[in-house]
């Protein structure tokens, strides 16, 4: 069984590292075992492949399509990785994503209706 180590996920870049990153982005230290760092990073590289597809449908900016399947696709590789972050995590990490409901429009089936068809 692999041992599980501290590391630091980096939101904006991507980047799980053993030491913290400096910076204002956003991160979260992780306990994690090598196998789970690299799941996570395979996440983040997938969700780099949706975020480029998101950039086709920018071009068009009078198009009102926010539900488009590139969006969808982007949204839904955001979430497995704060899901990802919210099972690995510290308690800080995961006070902050239960706080702020960030993983609440996939997980909370008690979502009003009207709230969702707002996104």
């Amino acid at each position: 069984m692999e041992e599980k180590m501290t590391y630091y996920v980096d939101i904006n870049s991507g980047d799980v590292t053993p030491e913290a990153v400096q910076n204002h982005s956003p991160s979260f230290r992780i306990l994690a075992t090598q196998g789970e760092v690299e799941e996570l990073k395979l996440m983040f590289e997938q969700n780099e492949a949706d975020a480029r597809s998101t950039m086709k449908q920018a071009q068009f900016p009078l198009r009102k399509d926010y539900n488009s399947p590139e969006n969808e696709l982007y949204d839904e590789s955001m979430r497995q990785i704060f899901g990802k972050i919210f099972e690995l995590g510290d308690e800080e990490a995961k006070r902050h994503i239960a706080e702020n409901g960030i993983l609440e429009s996939k997980y909370n089936p008690e979502l009003r209706e009207d709230i969702e068809n707002l996104k």
